[in-house]
């Protein structure tokens, strides 16, 4: 299976439950229980963006079984559902292939490899098909919105009740850093950019709810901190910025010497 046999709308389809899966990823990165099963492969180039592959396989393991056990309406008792490899494949991808999305390291090999050391718990055919290489584009569009969505649980934690006053602070500095990562992810985008935008459109809506709770926060009292500008007045900013210093810089030299000019006159 390649990034041509699926749709973008298969691909991010796991964004719509984010805090399902990103509260099942906590839970398994955090423990340090269980076994590893892949010391028969720890050499391999597989590995070769992760350094320690014996804790990295206990995480995906653990990962593996939280998610494939969980009961959700029409998802099949001891098997995955579409987001659910969906999510797995986007998190097999960004761990495995590092920051520069390596497209040698093959992430369908590496499950093969986890089978086939431990065939009692990767059972999974579905997940078997589900897996692919994202095309990088598409990978660090995904890691942005992962970012985003991140962000804005930060965000909700900081509008909890019955928090700290330090924890409640942190507020004006998550929406400062949402607002900077959802415009720098639009800027950013180099391809699959017309559907990315409608995912990001859904991610400011999504955001923008939190303005119902300005009443109750501490410190994120102003409804416009999350009101996220529409795509197109990102681009458009952003396109007309560097004409601006084009013009600025010749206009402002020449004044720059006529005032040092009637300085030195003076004097």
């Amino acid at each position: 299976m390649t990034s041509n046999d699926v749709t973008t709308e298969e691909m991010y389809g796991f964004f719509k439950m984010f805090d399902q899966y990103s509260t099942r990823e906590r839970s398994a990165v955090q423990s340090s229980e269980g076994e590893s099963y892949c010391d028969s492969f720890s050499d391999d180039d597989i590995f070769t963006n992760i350094e320690y592959p014996q804790e990295f396989c206990k995480k995906f393991k653990r990962l593996y079984n939280i998610i494939i056990n969980t009961k959700r309406q029409g998802k099949k008792d001891g098997e995955f559902d579409q987001n659910d490899c969906a999510f797995l494949n986007y998190w097999l991808n960004d761990k495995l292939r590092g920051a520069n999305s390596d497209p040698k390291i093959c992430v369908k090999t590496f499950y093969q490899k986890s089978k086939a050391a431990d065939g009692n718990i990767f059972k999974s055919t579905l997940l078997d098909k589900k897996l692919y290489n994202i095309d990088k584009y598409h990978l660090e569009n995904m890691r942005r919105l992962y970012d985003l969505y991140n962000i804005r649980s930060e965000v909700s934690g900081t509008m909890a009740q019955g928090i700290s006053e330090e924890q409640s602070a942190l507020c004006l500095t998550f929406t400062k850093e949402c607002y900077e990562k959802y415009r720098d992810a639009i800027i950013n985008c180099r391809g699959g950019c017309l559907y990315f935008y409608s995912i990001l459109t859904e991610f400011k809506n999504k955001y923008k709810e939190f303005s119902y709770y300005t009443n109750t926060s501490n410190y994120c009292k102003f409804e416009e901190l999350f009101d996220l500008p529409d795509y197109e007045t990102v681009i458009k900013v952003y396109k007309t910025g560097p004409f601006k210093r084009i013009i600025t810089l010749p206009v402002l030299f020449p004044l720059l010497g006529m005032f040092f000019m009637f300085i030195f006159s003076d004097t």
